[in-house]
């Protein structure tokens, strides 16, 4: 197919003291088979050599660079070169992953078949660490027929509460999702869950079993900062979801799986000295799992209530 007539994909690649990864970051995207792309880079306001690498690689291409004057987060600077993109499909990309080479193509071929309905497209994932080693692969069947895993597709509101099972590096979604979500949150500092929870409510995902992306573990990564001590910001953005899922949720599956993930997310952030969180949290199991709420041993022990009789036993 002609350039022209294949729909337009805008990877919106973000930046933020990537320097060391940008370069093979960037040429992964260069070097797509598909070629109806559009690229727009936000470097948030690094303080490495990010921005001189992101100038020394574009130079002399059509790529628009957006260079924060202040560190602004992943959400804010994502929706910023969102608002500038024309693509019917849209890439969040971090500029310390790899694209290989056919992962927009494959990618718009199963979308192009697709009903409207079906708003992102997920895929299986490499996970490198800072040398290029592959350390496993995000879906283990992939390489192993035996494992009976099943990947949730269709209406994943509730398998995406329930636990983590996307790997965001892998995602491409219609530019209509975005447009119905006004974008990302930007009061929360992460993008991902607070995504899945709201998309998930009006489109169907779609899994594509191929190896499109690699994930490189990093130690400043946000995905490695998660569930370690002073990110309050991480465990305020994950309750603040948990809210709005509340008032998502329309079936008694749908309010058990909320329950999981605020008993899960309310002992991690007991385990981290983040009181007031744990405290948010209780207020929703006492809504939604009274008899969890009364009678758990974390609960209670937090409560400082020493005993009470389970009229259940």
């Amino acid at each position: 197919m002609d350039a022209r007539e294949q729909p337009l994909v805008s990877v919106i690649a973000l930046s933020y003291n990537h320097a060391f990864y940008i370069k093979e970051a960037l040429e992964s995207v260069f070097s797509q088979t598909y070629q109806n792309v559009e690229i727009i880079i936000v470097d948030d306001f690094s303080n490495d050599k990010s921005s001189d690498t992101i100038r020394t690689l574009i130079e002399g291409r059509n790529i628009r660079f957006i260079q924060n004057e202040q560190n602004i987060g992943n959400c804010k600077s994502f929706n910023a070169a969102y608002k500038l993109s024309k693509g019917k499909y849209i890439i969040d990309f971090a500029l310390d992953d790899v694209m290989y080479p056919n992962r927009i193509e494959k990618q718009v071929a199963l979308f192009e078949t697709m009903p409207d309905a079906v708003g992102v497209v997920f895929a299986n994932v490499n996970i490198i660490d800072e040398e290029n080693k592959i350390l496993y692969t995000h879906y283990p069947r992939h390489h192993h027929p035996l494992h009976t895993e099943e990947i949730p597709v269709g209406n994943v509101f509730e398998a995406l509460l329930s636990r983590y099972y996307i790997n965001p590096v892998s995602m491409m979604f219609r530019r209509e999702v975005l447009d119905q979500l006004n974008g990302y949150d930007e009061s929360l500092s992460y993008e991902d869950f607070d995504f899945w929870i709201r998309s998930s409510r009006i489109v169907e995902y779609r899994y594509l079993p191929e190896i499109v992306s690699a994930k490189r573990v990093v130690t400043s990564s946000l995905s490695s900062l998660f569930y370690k001590k002073n990110q309050a910001a991480m465990f305020e953005s994950t309750l603040q979801v948990c809210k709005k899922a509340w008032w998502l949720c329309s079936t008694k599956k749908e309010i058990r799986a909320l329950v999981q993930r605020c008993r899960y997310e309310a002992k991690q952030a007991h385990k981290f000295g983040y009181t007031s969180i744990v405290e948010e949290y209780l207020k929703i199991l006492k809504e939604t799992d009274p008899v969890y709420y009364l009678y758990n041993p974390f609960i209670r022990i937090f409560l400082g209530i020493k005993s009470i009789k389970n009229p259940a036993k």
